[in-house]
């Protein structure tokens, strides 16, 4: 390839990950950055943090359009989005604040430093170089870089909080990740597999009348033990080698595979009529099927069994913040029915939630401090201003 042609390339891969780095913050829920002139009427409060009309319908507009423009969808499939856009928009609004505020409470505080260093492993996940280039990502996706710089933040902040109060809960001893291989011993199977090579006797080179006689010629000698490039050497012009390598049943063509696992390691099938011409295959090395030992899974194993336990203990961990929380909502009509009806909850303390920020802390804001406007609240719990 031409110095020309390597710096075309490159500057294409840089372009394709600039596009792929603008998708990504295209699909990032836009950070609240109520404007001047905005509605900025609550519909939603979580504690001491709020959601604006106008922070609701900016996310909104940005989904639809998502959706709009989703070539994979059909159109059916694009209504059916579009008719619980609203509902999926404030549900992760509800979410985000309420794992904010509890960052709030634990006094979470992200050094910029720590953002920026996020920031650049996002540039270097996606082949970002420059300053210029992070700012084409931006323009494509309609982003501030101050939007992004606050995702990143946002983000970080519910990292530290899943890290200190969600994985701690996870107790996953040695013995479950055994249980679970015993268990699922399918997934860990190695296939029966066999080396082979072959000698090709190639259809149109050779005259029809010649072939079958010098395919005979070809297995005599792979059965004497030479090797598949040697025989074809000897076989003069039309034999070609091929060094079929590890296949397993169903890799090699119907008409060979029928063949080949009758065979043990050092026989010669007959000739077989396939693509190309007539084909005289020998297994070289054959392994049974198996199942890969337990350490060589382990790591596996335990990635993904702490996985699914953190997602287990996370949703739990999410009821229980929304159960201890103070709510208050004044939804757009499409967005009702985000979450479900809360029933009474357990006291905020008796869920230890709030208890390291003094006697205090549980107690209800006061009605006195609600805006004049805003509907009687949805308490389902004793709350926190903490």
């Amino acid at each position: 390839m031409s110095r020309e042609a390597c710096r075309r390339r490159g500057a294409d891969l840089r372009l394709a990950a600039v596009a792929t780095l603008a998708a990504l913050l295209a699909a990032l829920p836009a950070a609240a950055q109520t404007e001047p002139g905005a509605d900025n009427r609550v519909v939603l409060r979580v504690n001491d943090r709020i959601v604006t009309l106008y922070d609701y319908q900016r996310a909104l507009a940005e989904q639809i359009r998502q959706i709009r423009n989703a070539p994979a969808l059909t159109d059916l499939q694009r209504q059916e989005r579009l008719g619980e856009v609203g509902r999926i928009i404030m549900k992760a609004m509800f979410e985000e604040q309420l794992i904010l505020s509890r960052a709030d409470q634990l006094a979470v505080v992200i050094d910029e430093s720590d953002v920026e260093q996020q920031m650049r492993a996002t540039w270097e996940r996606y082949g970002i170089e420059t300053e210029e280039q992070f700012r084409d990502a931006l323009a494509q996706s309609g982003m501030r870089e101050e939007d992004f710089r606050a995702r990143t933040r946002i983000e970080l902040r519910a990292n530290v909080v899943r890290g200190r109060e969600v994985a701690p809960r996870i107790d996953l001893a040695d013995e479950d990740l055994r249980r679970f291989y015993r268990e699922n011993q399918e997934r860990f199977a190695i296939p029966e597999r066999a080396r082979f090579e072959e000698v090709v006797i190639l259809e149109g080179v050779v005259p029809a009348d010649r072939m079958a006689p010098l395919a005979s010629l070809a297995r005599t000698r792979l059965v004497s033990g030479e090797e598949a490039a040697k025989v074809a050497e000897g076989l003069g012009e039309g034999s070609t080698p091929v060094d079929v390598g590890w296949v397993t049943p169903g890799d090699l063509a119907t008409a060979l595979d029928a063949v080949a696992w009758d065979l043990q390691p050092g026989d010669v099938a007959e000739a077989v009529s396939a693509r190309g011409g007539l084909h005289v295959l020998k297994m070289l090395e054959r392994e049974p099927a198996s199942v890969q030992p337990f350490e060589d899974v382990r790591d596996a194993i335990e990635r993904e069994e702490r996985g699914r336990l953190f997602e287990e203990e996370y949703t739990l961990y999410m009821e229980e913040l929304a159960e201890a929380a103070y709510i208050v909502e004044r939804l757009p009509e499409e967005a009702v029915g985000y979450r479900p009806v809360a029933t009474p909850s357990l006291d905020a303390d008796a869920l230890g939630l709030l208890s390291r920020f003094g006697p205090d802390a549980g107690a209800q804001p006061d009605a006195s401090a609600q805006d004049a406007e805003e509907p009687v609240a949805e308490e389902t719990g004793d709350g926190s201003d903490a």
